[in-house]
């Protein structure tokens, strides 16, 4: 149904993602503390709005973004964990200028004040997460809940193509020459979403002796202003030696809800006709802009413990299929480094008690295993974007 697929898809935010954080089954224990440092960057050049097929955007658009993520992860108790995550972002779209109407066309001046320029740049601070996680059990299956909130930090939030007005396709048609004009574009570029998430997650994983993981999760996102989704992901990780930790991961959103209408703008019928050929509104059709969008994505990638206390993870991630959002590919990077602040010092012992210590069985290798070989400290897919950028990393119709 590509008569119904937007003009441009501008406001792409992190983070839902769709790719998930640093969510775990198995949270940390008391004192151990995690700090990490991503950096992760997105680009795309087609999108899925109304229905489930790719389109390119029109207009010859473009869209990158970068952000650099900082969290962190602490153990209050043995089961209990609380993370924070702040990403500092750069956002881009560049498209190629349009023309659309005018009431005299005929002269240079009028053609140059009727030109609609839809690059735009941000960048800032983007949505925060706060996350709490209480295991409820970690042998032999790891389960924990999860409760996720997603607060906007005052950026300029997404609009339909000529702002918050009109809000619905009849006035916009009763008031076409007002709102088709230059200085009434809305900069639809943002940093996320500008409205509240609170997620309810269920964790569930397990480890087994041939240094394999699996990992299923599963859980409703409540979203104020936009519609409310139920979400889960499939993960699967193999260690090879004791330095290196392949992955994959499947994860995905469901929207059951209309959002609300923040908007109108207006679809391309043809997306791959150059401005030129656009002549006027014949290339156009309304379209009500709403918050609310599906998502089926993958990663794969790698993790790296370059000593106890510190891995690298380097992955790729990509939207496969979804609605309301943009097809895009993202690469990253991040450095987790944990400590733990009650660690005390080894006890001394004497010669004697050394003896023992060393000649013992180690009995409880066999016990401990599982835990020993569950998910790396730093958790794969650590994200983006976004996609909730999209998370992450998201996106919304705009002109």
């Amino acid at each position: 149904m590509r008569n119904l697929l937007g003009l441009l898809l501008v406001a792409l935010v992190v983070l839902t993602t769709p790719t998930r954080a640093a969510a775990s089954p198995w949270t940390l224990r008391q004192g151990e503390v995690a700090v990490v440092a991503a950096f992760d960057y997105q680009w795309a050049r087609r999108e899925f709005l109304d229905s489930y097929s790719s389109r390119v955007f029109p207009l010859n658009g473009r869209y990158t973004a970068a952000s650099m993520i900082l969290g962190a992860r602490a153990g209050f108790t043995d089961r209990l964990e609380l993370e924070i995550q702040i990403p500092i972002k750069l956002v881009s779209y560049e498209s190629d200028p349009v023309i659309l109407i005018g009431d005299d066309m005929s002269g240079i001046d009028m053609l140059q004040e009727n030109v609609l320029d839809l690059s735009r740049t941000r960048r800032g601070i983007g949505d925060i997460w706060i996350t709490g996680r209480y295991n409820l059990l970690r042998n032999p299956l790891a389960l924990a809940v999860e409760t996720r909130l997603k607060t906007p930090t005052g950026y300029d939030p997404p609009e339909g193509t000529f702002g918050d007005r009109p809000r619905n396709s009849q006035e916009f048609l009763d008031n076409v020459g007002t709102f088709v004009t230059p200085e009434n574009i809305s900069d639809d570029v943002a940093l996320g979403d500008g409205q509240v998430d609170l997620q309810l997650n269920f964790l569930m994983g397990a480890s087994f002796r041939t240094r394999t993981f699996i990992r299923l999760d599963a859980g409703y996102n409540l979203r104020v202003r936009a519609g409310d989704q139920i979400i889960g992901s499939f993960k699967i990780g193999q260690a090879i030696g004791s330095k290196i930790l392949v992955y994959a991961d499947v994860s995905g959103g469901y929207t059951v809800e209309d959002g609300d209408v923040i908007g109108v703008s207006v679809a391309a019928i043809d997306p791959r006709l150059p401005a030129t050929e656009y002549g006027g509104l014949t290339n156009l059709r309304l379209r009500e802009v709403r918050l609310e969008r599906d998502f089926l994505s993958m990663a794969v990638g790698g993790i790296v413990r370059i000593t106890d206390a510190v891995e690298m993870n380097i992955g790729y991630s990509r939207v496969l299929v979804g609605r309301n959002t943009s097809q895009v590919n993202g690469v990253y990077v991040s450095i987790g480094v944990r400590t733990n602040l009650l660690a005390q010092d080894e006890p001394e012992y004497t010669e004697e008690e050394e003896y023992e210590e060393e000649a013992a069985p180690d009995e409880a290798y066999d016990d401990a295993y599982p835990e020993d070989t569950a998910e790396p400290t730093v958790d794969p897919a650590l994200d983006p974007a976004p996609i909730d950028g999209l998370e992450d990393d998201e996106s919304s119709d705009a002109l």
